[in-house]
């Protein structure tokens, strides 16, 4: 089965908005239906595509003791929140037994003619008792012919590591609960190592210890702000990759507020300024700085403004913003960033509540203080790209302070360096043919 992906703007924009409201009002009868009749079944639909209808569709059709269902859906589809429901519904009602990526950087998808990241499930029809953990599967490269793909089929059901995939079993347990988190990697053993950083006892959720101003001003601010005697408001208004090279940085712009929104500019925006943003589009093979502290507050366009709420000393402040900064552009810090993306693996949109989500040094229990004295020695040295980050310098100086900082071993980052900097969605490059070649390189 390969649903439609299309949002039901753009699939329905063609019958007009008379259409498109006939289109609206019978999708949402029929969810409404199937809500009143089977309460999970609902929360696995969308109103903003009908692609899940099909997963529900099926669970109806399919044979109640040997149905199979394969489904190719948007790589996203399999981490972001709001297909979390469908996730929770085929976990439920099925044996999630296979779910293949591909991690072939020329290839991405299984359908043509389309940039859409894909993946495709396989499900089972299987008693509880019998389901077994769901085996994730990373196409190392896409195969071009009839028996490239057999042959590859037939190591995806024998499982392992071959020419063709890198394989994986992941508890049926999270399965169940939406973390389909492997599609993220084809080096299994950095979803692993996330996993394990999102449990640290140093570290928490950095929505819990800060507050994260507005993600995107470009609806109610305007550039430049001479013509306007509303403002001017700093902001950081570009993420250029090959500029952005230290963790030191200067805002870039000065704007007004659009007419119309002088006093939500005013009132609501700038008030949420900070020197530290974090950064909320980035491309995972070119960018260097994740996180820039910036030598006065502002807003951010492609950065989302972040201040300390756990400490409220001035000084104390500045030192966390320091140290979650070197944290942010540390190695665990980009795993972190890595394993949360939307949308698409190579260049990926962050959310609030994705950045809200990342594991960060907490000052109660890690040593901030560290961090951020390693802040003011390296801040205007410049960091190489994620896909070059081996060869860093200046990033062994973050990894080494994070280590001290939170007692994590020096050379277990250093491995996870190593295979971050493997990954085709961050190399550009397709695998190395071994786990040997990489292991080497961790020697």
């Amino acid at each position: 089965m390969n649903p439609p992906f299309s949002v039901n703007t753009e699939s329905s924009a063609k019958f007009g908005s008379d259409g498109q409201k006939a289109m609206r009002n019978r999708e949402d009868a029929i969810a409404s239906v199937i809500a009143d009749q089977d309460p999970l079944a609902g929360k696995a639909l969308s109103r903003k595509t009908i692609a899940p209808f099909f997963t529900v569709l099926s669970d109806y059709l399919l044979d109640n003791d040997h149905g199979v269902l394969a489904k190719v859906i948007p790589w996203a589809a399999c981490v972001n929140a709001e297909s979390a429901g469908e996730r929770r519904f085929l976990a439920d009602r099925f044996e999630v037994s296979i779910v293949v990526t591909s991690h072939d950087p020329s290839h991405l998808g299984f359908s043509e003619n389309t940039s859409i990241h894909e993946c495709l499930v396989v499900c089972r029809r299987k008693p509880i008792a019998d389901r077994d953990d769901t085996l994730f599967v990373s196409l190392s490269r896409m195969p071009n012919t009839v028996d490239e793909a057999i042959e590859a089929t037939e190591d995806i059901l024998a499982g392992g590591t071959s020419q063709w995939i890198r394989s994986a079993r992941w508890p049926k347990e999270l399965v169940k609960r939406g973390d389909w988190s492997p599609t993220q990697w084809v080096d299994f053993r950095l979803a692993k190592c996330a996993q394990k950083l999102s449990s640290h006892s140093r570290l928490k959720p950095l929505g819990d210890m800060a507050h994260f101003g507005p993600a995107h001003v470009r609806n109610d601010l305007k550039n430049p702000a001479s013509d306007s005697s509303d403002g001017p408001y700093r902001v950081l208004w570009r993420h250029q990759t090959g500029k952005m090279r230290t963790m030191a940085a200067t805002w870039d712009g000065e704007v007004a507020a659009k007419s119309g929104s002088e006093k939500r500019a005013r009132v609501t925006l700038w008030p949420q300024a900070s020197r530290l943003l974090i950064g909320n589009k980035l491309q995972t093979g070119a960018t260097r700085v994740a996180s820039v502290l910036l030598d006065k507050p502002a807003l951010g366009s492609q950065w989302t403004p972040i201040s300390p709420i756990i400490v409220t000393d001035r000084k104390l402040s500045l030192e966390l913003q320091k140290a979650w900064c070197v944290w942010l552009n540390s190695t665990p810090g980009i795993l972190g960033f890595l394993h949360r993306r939307g949308r698409k693996l190579t260049y990926s949109d962050f959310m609030p509540k994705i950045l809200q989500s990342l594991p960060c040094p907490d000052p109660r229990t890690s040593d901030v203080r560290r961090l951020a004295d390693t802040y003011d020695e390296v801040r205007l040295m410049p960091l190489q790209p994620w896909n070059s980050m081996v060869e860093c310098p200046v990033r062994t100086e973050l990894d080494n302070a994070v280590a001290n900082a939170i007692g994590m071993d020096r050379h277990e980052i250093r491995d996870i360096r190593i295979a971050i900097m493997h990954e085709p969605t961050v190399s550009g490059k397709r695998m190395l043919d071994t786990d040997e070649q990489i292991s080497q390189e961790c020697e």
